[in-house]
């Protein structure tokens, strides 16, 4: 669902705010970037991000079967229903 988004991760020596896909960090717990502000390499420790994507992912998809239930629930529009 997000695997298209990017993260900012700020760079612990610099602080250039490097951008990583949402891709890159599900895939493994550990991710190795290079700074693009000052070459420095950098690690990315996923696992609590993996956790709190879980969760969003989890809450979105309750929305949305709300969503539908209560689409379901409403009467359908009637010619009548508008005014122009």
């Amino acid at each position: 669902m997000f695997e298209d988004e990017t993260v900012d991760i700020a760079c612990p020596k610099c602080g250039f705010k490097n951008s990583l896909l949402v891709r890159e960090l599900e895939q493994s717990s550990e991710t190795h970037i290079v700074c693009q502000g000052c070459q420095v390499g950098v690690i990315v420790e996923a696992s609590e991000f993996q956790h709190r994507l879980h969760e969003i992912s989890n809450e979105v998809e309750a929305m949305q079967i709300q969503a539908r239930e209560a689409g379901h629930k409403s009467p359908k529009p009637r010619k009548g229903d508008f005014q122009i």
